[in-house]
C-alpha cells in the first residue's frame, strides 16, 4: 500500500495517532482504577483500627467504671472507719482534757471561808 497523496499519509498518521491515544486512556483508565483501589485497601485498614481502638476505649471505660463504683464503696468505708477511730479517739481526748480543765477551774473558783 504505497502512499499516493499526502491525504493518504495524513490518514496514516492520524490512525496511529487515535490508536496511541486509545492505548493512553487505557493505561490513565487502569492506573486511576488502582488508585482507587489503593484508597479503599487504606480506608478499610483505618476502619478496622479505628473500630479496635473504640473497642479498648470502650474496654477502659468499663474497667474504670467498675473501680470507681468499688472506690465509692472503699471510700465510704474508710470514712466511716477512719470517723469512727481516730475521730472518735481524737474526741475522747479532747472532752477529756476539757474535763481536766474545767474541774480545775471549778477548783480555783471556789469560794474560800474567811475567818472570823
Amino acid at each position: 500500500m504505497p502512499v499516493s497523496t499526502s491525504l493518504d499519509l495524513l490518514y496514516i498518521v492520524l490512525a496511529v495517532c487515535i490508536v496511541w491515544f486509545t492505548f493512553f486512556l487505557c493505561w490513565l483508565l487502569y492506573q486511576a482504577a488502582r488508585v482507587l483501589k489503593n484508597a479503599n485497601d487504606i480506608i478499610e485498614t483505618i476502619t478496622v483500627k479505628l473500630e479496635l481502638i473504640n473497642e479498648a476505649v470502650q474496654y477502659m471505660r468499663d474497667r474504670i467504671d467498675t473501680v470507681s463504683k468499688n472506690m465509692g464503696v472503699v471510700s465510704s468505708m474508710m470514712g466511716g472507719l477512719v470517723e469512727k477511730f481516730v475521730v472518735g479517739k481524737i474526741a475522747d481526748k479532747f472532752e477529756e482534757k476539757v474535763s481536766d480543765v474545767k474541774k480545775k477551774v471549778t477548783r480555783k473558783k471556789r469560794p474560800t471561808k474567811k475567818k472570823k
